[in-house]
């Protein structure tokens, strides 16, 4: 089947706040899948942590990453965002792609710092 997709979408390189915004929502629905499951597991009394008990040690450590590193993101990608509400001078294309980069760098920083004191508390 061939894509319909327009020809200079594949050669087309996002801008740094472009894959921001896409990441931010893409964590906000993690965040809530997260939060509909976990809730789901409870109403039909799944026992989750047999599950996590049963993985190994790479696999825990995948989880921990990919369920710590959404609320991160999002939490502190709105707590950009309150900022540039109450400055909206800061609010200039040079400025948010920085912050862009510098959300992405602390989100992935605080996700590894947070997973080595989960995996401590785990062991």
């Amino acid at each position: 089947m061939k894509s319909k997709l327009s020809p200079h979408v594949l050669i087309y390189s996002f801008p740094i706040t472009a894959i921001s915004s896409i990441l931010n929502r893409a964590t906000g629905l993690g965040c809530t899948a997260m939060y509909v499951g976990g809730g789901t597991s409870i109403l039909f009394d799944i026992q989750l942590k047999k599950y996590y008990d049963s993985l190994n040690r790479v696999s825990k450590m995948t989880l921990h990453y990919c369920t710590l590193f959404p609320p991160v993101y999002h939490t502190y990608g709105g707590l950009r965002h309150l900022f540039w509400d109450a400055n909206p001078k800061w609010l200039t294309n040079t400025r948010v792609a920085k912050s862009s980069y510098i959300l992405l760098g602390t989100s992935i920083f605080t996700t590894i710092i947070l997973e080595k004191q989960l995996y401590n508390l785990t062991l």
